[in-house]
């Protein structure tokens, strides 16, 4: 994939793993360690989302590369009494079924399909129970499973009676020749003007906000990027840094990992900041002199090592894993930081905008390839003065745009003549916020080329899903849940339905927990929380569409309802709009929106209603 910003990873070293060797290799680890089965998933030990594959022991025994996908693998002769079809037992929700399908081989990877919002580990562990009679001792390694991930397993109903084996000393890592990385770049702060929030507030919020004499830590890459007002680019698609933190009553203690070790650190408007470098028995001198009665944190953003790490420097304390403050703190946006995101996705709305109309009409005499998009995208985004994307870009034809998470921008692949051409993308800017953004276009460099009947259904089912997100009213005591099902009907009224969530949080990282519209979700509509609202309909073999905008969710206080401030202003295909499905209400929001775009010059064809 094209990636020609500053802050890339694509000069990091090809990387195929042997797919049969690893799985040899972790064959006679298991019977090293007396093991029936152990985890291999994906996550390093800060529990990132978007893990180089240098880093993947779950990408070495299986060859899949998605960003979500967990899995177990089992001793040969276990795997020949469950009757499966290969070692590595892969979970996958409907955003990767196709993809799973297509990047393993059935011998070597056993595939458990299962629907969006269903939890890959709990469905892992109740497979692991209801084979308890067989599979009986589990390993895992204890940093890259986080803590709410261990307990979360142990608490399904027979689990619990697995004899689980922590592994401390990355034992799967070493079996398989994992390659690893490593990164310098520097931590540098960002200005109070872009968050709105000085970095003495952030550690006042959240100190004011622990019991006397406790401490808090944390491994997740955007707390600590948000507590310390801080970038550092260290991992691909994130803005944020790597490390953990610690505070405590007098003083905050950054402990930088192998991975970042030489990493300069630049924050001078940190108070009582003292960074430890790769060096654990120094970390363990220098939090034992505090006087700690309680260490509180998120279990969802420590791997499960560290409490055992606090337990073994405070052997007294009181863990506290429910401590969800952080996350709190970050997903309401401050008017800062609101403002900042207004920008931000102003630069990103031109730069795809300029990418749309450059895939529809292309370039007369010129063959274009999807890898071409992905390069195209990547240069506008640079003209904006983009440093970083969020995401790899989705850059996807004719029926490649029906994989809903498809990563493979090929360079032999054409932008097909009436072809549907799907660009999912996102950049970060200078101040470290995330932009995301999915459009779709009718390929057409003849001017004869016609759309399709079901192309011109499923895009203009697709929009009015979107609009129907985007001018909705919803009492503030409504859930993600609500929300995305409100969307979803919509395309459930044409007979249409999507394999993954309406939207996600959005914030230092492109994902961001504290809302979420999905099935199922108890998140709340948090007032001034940025998310994306992005319903779409997928035709296997044939092709899909994904129309998606961001939000701020804004209160109103007198009437006790919230609605959602569109920020993105691409305007869409016309061409594959059908407007006899249209509402008067979607035909007035529509009028307003593309009269929006002309101003804003981010218009990608001629809109009829405005010619009426």
């Amino acid at each position: 994939m094209p990636d020609r910003l500053p802050y890339h990873f694509s000069s990091l070293p090809a990387y195929s793993p042997d797919v049969a060797q690893n799985q040899l290799a972790l064959e006679q680890l298991m019977r090293q360690l007396d093991l029936h089965a152990m985890l291999v998933n994906a996550q390093d030990r800060f529990l990132t989302e978007y893990t180089p594959k240098h880093n993947s022991p779950r990408y070495a025994v299986s060859g899949f590369d998605g960003s979500t996908g967990e899995g177990i693998f089992v001793r040969q002769d276990v795997a020949q009494a469950l009757g499966l079809s290969g070692q590595y037992v892969l979970f996958v929700d409907g955003r990767y079924h196709l993809q799973a399908e297509q990047q393993t081989v059935p011998q070597q990877v056993h595939l458990e399909k299962l629907p969006v919002g269903v939890s890959l580990w709990h469905s892992m562990a109740l497979w692991l129970a209801a084979r308890g009679e067989t599979v009986r001792r589990v390993g895992f390694d204890s940093f890259r499973v986080s803590e709410a991930q261990r307990q979360g397993m142990l608490a399904v109903q027979g689990a619990e009676q697995l004899q689980w084996l922590p592994l401390q000393e990355g034992e799967i890592d070493l079996a398989v020749q994992l390659p690893g990385w490593s990164v310098d770049r520097p931590v540098f702060p960002v200005s109070e003007a872009i968050t709105g929030r000085s970095v003495v507030d952030n550690l006042q919020a959240l100190r004011t906000r622990l019991p006397a004499g406790a401490a808090f830590m944390t491994g997740a890459a955007a707390d600590i990027s948000y507590v310390l007002n801080s970038r550092g680019y260290h991992i691909p698609n994130a803005s944020s840094q790597l490390g953990y933190l610690f505070v405590l009553p007098g003083r905050v203690v950054l402990f930088m990992p192998q991975e970042c070790a030489d990493s300069p650190v630049n924050l001078p408007e940190v108070p009582d900041l003292q960074v430890i470098r790769n060096d654990v028995p120094a970390l363990r001198r220098t939090l034992a002199h505090e006087v700690i009665s309680q260490v509180c944190f998120s279990a969802d953003t420590v791997n499960s090592a560290l409490p055992q790490w606090a337990k073994q420097i405070w052997p007294t304390v009181t863990l506290v894993d429910t401590f969800n403050v952080v996350e709190n703190l970050r997903v309401a946006k401050t008017p800062e930081e609101q403002e900042t995101f207004r920008r931000a996705y102003l630069r990103s709305s031109r730069a795809i905008a300029r990418t749309m109309r450059w895939a529809k009409w292309g370039v007369a005499g010129v063959a274009h390839s999807e890898y071409d998009l992905s390069r195209q995208i990547n240069d506008e985004y640079r003209a904006e003065g983009a440093v970083a994307l969020t995401f790899t870009t989705i850059a996807a034809s004719d029926a490649m745009s029906a994989l809903a998470h498809y990563t493979k921008a090929s360079k032999t692949r054409p932008l097909q003549e009436g072809a549907l051409v799907l660009l999912d993308s996102g950049a970060y800017y200078e101040d470290g916020l995330a932009t995301d953004c999915t459009r779709v276009v009718l390929r057409k460099t003849d001017p004869t080329t016609q759309a399709q009947p079901w192309q011109r259904e499923i895009y203009t089912v697709a929009l009015k899903a979107c609009i129907r997100g985007l001018l909705a009213t919803v009492p503030a005591s409504a859930t993600g849940h609500d929300v995305d099902q409100m969307v979803r009907a919509v395309c459930q009224q044409y007979g249409h339905d999507y394999s993954h969530g309406t939207g996600h949080g959005i914030g230092i990282h492109v994902h961001e927990n504290g809302v979420r519209f999905m099935p199922g979700s108890r998140y709340g509509v948090v007032p001034h929380a940025v998310i994306s609202i992005e319903p779409g309909i997928y035709l296997a073999g044939q092709g899909g569409v994904r129309i998606e905008n961001i939000v701020i969710i804004q209160p109103d206080e007198q009437s006790g309802q919230v609605r959602f401030e569109n920020m993105t202003f691409v305007g869409y295909d016309w061409e594959l709009i059908d407007l006899d499905l249209l509402t008067a209400e979607e035909k007035d929001y529509l009028r307003a929106y593309e009269q929006r775009c002309l101003v804003l010059g981010t218009a990608v064809t001629d809109c009829p209603l405005l010619q009426a």
